[in-house]
């Protein structure tokens, strides 16, 4: 496995230690007028689902089906979708789609995760900028029930 798909696979070891936290610890907010910890999850996972199904399943020969995307939109309904599962539920949700998209991205032989796609997609890039993602939220995530224990 590539290295850098490898750390897009380290999702799938955190969100299992997250398996164990309180309601509380689901509901704690990241910052002050940021999302539930649980919101997030709901945020990565949606991500994960959305270039799963309108991208990385359909390399290296079927069209892309990406469409203008409005960010904010995405994460509201991402954040409303948190709302309406049970967090182990969105977890192992979670811990599938990461899963399945290491799987896809691991197929692609050296040139096609090289390769751009249609103009606008380059595995390579995508799993670049997911790995940051990944990061930021983990940190707020840690962050968040770092300072909740404080208390």
């Amino acid at each position: 496995m590539r290295e850098d798909v490898k750390e897009l696979q380290f999702a799938v070891d955190y969100y299992k230690s997250l398996e164990r936290l309180s309601d509380e610890e689901w509901q704690s907010p990241l910052a002050i007028d940021k999302w539930t910890v649980q919101e997030c999850v709901g945020h990565l996972f949606l991500w994960d689902r959305y270039y799963l199904d309108h991208a990385v399943a359909k390399l290296p020969d079927d069209r892309l089906t990406l469409v203008e995307t409005d960010f904010d939109e995405f994460n509201r309904l991402a954040v409303e979708y948190a709302h309406h599962v049970d967090a182990l539920t969105l977890l192992k949700k979670a811990i599938a789609v990461r899963s399945e998209l290491v799987t896809q991205l691991g197929r692609l032989t050296d040139a096609q995760y090289e390769q751009t796609y249609e103009g606008r997609f380059c595995p390579r890039e995508f799993v670049a900028s997911f790995i940051a993602h990944d990061h930021h939220h983990q940190d707020q995530i840690d962050a968040a029930l770092a300072r909740l224990k404080k208390h």
